[in-house]
């Protein structure tokens, strides 16, 4: 059966996460850096908009609830992820452009502090958008609601003709869930991110971890019959933290509405940066 979300730059961008070198040729290369609670993502276009190549590096608390809390650590964890992008690419990284997202509801001054970073590194950071705007783009989503469970909060966003009509960001996330692990289970923290990603204990956790997908569906319910969308739009869950089985079904029962989980979910967002970077100044670079 066809998902009615994989498109090919997202399946494409998958297998580049996973290969040891490029897909395809480049002589311009569009960056596109998430800076997650969890994870650190950069998905590489070249000049045609196909992927090029991804990485990802843990965040190592460096962010926080989607905001940079420690800027020195997320600027040293990109480093990383750009010295394996380069382990991949080789030298080509020298004709580059960056852009960065932030989540719903900060401030300017605290979303600039992403395109900061890209800057940083050596990039200039020519794009900086709203993560659910980057998310549409990457599912090529126009009218719907996206559901974003991140590392550290739950946002959404309502699209209509492509443009953010409501958007609302709340706590609760994946690090939240490996918190609930470590306090049944009696384990430190990374033990139980460990577990939290091992697919085959994946099915066992979900008894412990139902309550807290039911309030991320409490979260999500409110704010679709605030913003008036409720049962009127396509409902899509991306982000890391929904990576899991019958996520999709505790999400769609509390919500009320059917609910589809976004293929390959931690790669939306940095795709979709780097897509809306290139949609924005490819034509500039010919």
């Amino acid at each position: 059966m066809t998902c009615l979300w994989l498109t090919p730059e997202l399946e494409a961008c998958a297998r580049a996460l996973e290969s040891p070198r490029a897909l395809a040729p480049w002589k311009r290369l569009y960056l596109g850096f998430d800076l997650g609670t969890t994870n650190l993502v950069i998905v590489a276009l070249n000049e045609e908009g196909q992927p090029v190549s991804a990485v990802l590096e843990p965040s190592s608390s460096s962010v926080r609830d989607g905001v940079v809390v420690d800027y020195m650590a997320a600027l040293q964890g990109m480093k990383r992820a750009l010295e394996r992008l380069r382990q991949k690419l080789g030298d080509g990284l020298t004709r580059a452009v960056g852009a960065a997202a932030y989540p719903p509801g900060v401030s300017l001054k605290t979303a600039k502090v992403c395109a900061n970073v890209v800057e940083s590194l050596g990039y200039d950071c020519l794009g900086l958008y709203e993560e659910p705007t980057a998310a549409a783009a990457a599912l090529g989503l126009t009218e719907g609601a996206i559901v974003d469970i991140g590392g550290g909060t739950t946002g959404i966003a309502v699209l209509d003709g492509g443009e953010v009509r409501y958007s609302a960001d709340e706590p609760t996330g994946g690090t939240h869930m490996t918190l609930v692990i470590a306090g049944s289970r009696n384990l430190t923290l990374d033990e139980a991110e460990r577990l939290k990603r091992d697919r085959r204990e994946q099915k066992g956790l979900m008894p412990t971890l139902r309550p807290v997908l039911e309030k991320m569906g409490t979260i999500a319910r409110n704010h679709l019959l605030r913003s008036g969308a409720l049962g009127r739009v396509p409902v899509v869950v991306v982000g890391g933290g929904a990576d899991l089985p019958g996520a999709e079904e505790i999400l769609a029962d509390v919500v009320g509405h059917p609910v589809s989980l976004a293929p390959e979910p931690l790669l939306v967002t940095p795709l979709g940066i780097a897509l809306n970077l290139w949609r924005d100044h490819h034509d500039d670079d010919r």
